[in-house]
């Protein structure tokens, strides 16, 4: 039996870091759903689960911190990883308790970015599927 492709929304105001990472993710196999801002994000969760958010802190109209306050206030309980310019203060998080698997600071790899989905969903097929393709 075929273990189905795990559910990733993008959240990014920049259109070519939500390119590149659907394009990066969608290669390894995950079905990716993009959103342009933490309110857009919002609307297309109301839809439908995720196994894992990966969102922009500083984006206009409902930044990411505030994207993830929200989540929590609804009940959902997607992993995140967060995405920075800037480092983020770890304290305002773990105080709020948000779901925050990890946080990477832009510029980072696209390989690290990949690792750290692939821990964040438990997926050792797809850690599988990385090593062979490298191979």
């Amino acid at each position: 039996m075929m273990e189905r492709s795990k559910e990733i929304m993008v959240v990014d105001d920049e259109a070519g870091i939500r390119a590149l990472l659907s394009d990066a993710l969608i290669q390894e196999g995950y079905n990716v759903t993009l959103a342009v801002n933490g309110m857009d994000s919002l609307r297309k969760l109301g839809k439908r689960r995720f196994d894992l958010l990966i969102t922009d802190i500083n984006m206009p109209e409902l930044n990411g911190l505030e994207l993830i306050r929200m989540m929590k206030k609804r009940g959902r309980r997607e992993k995140v990883i967060l995405i920075s310019g800037e480092p983020v203060d770890h304290t305002s998080i773990n105080k709020e308790s948000m779901p925050v698997f990890a946080q990477l600071t832009k510029p980072f790899r696209v390989d690290h970015l990949l690792d750290t989905v692939i821990s964040a969903l438990g997926s050792e097929g797809a850690q599988k599927k990385r090593r062979r393709n490298a191979a």
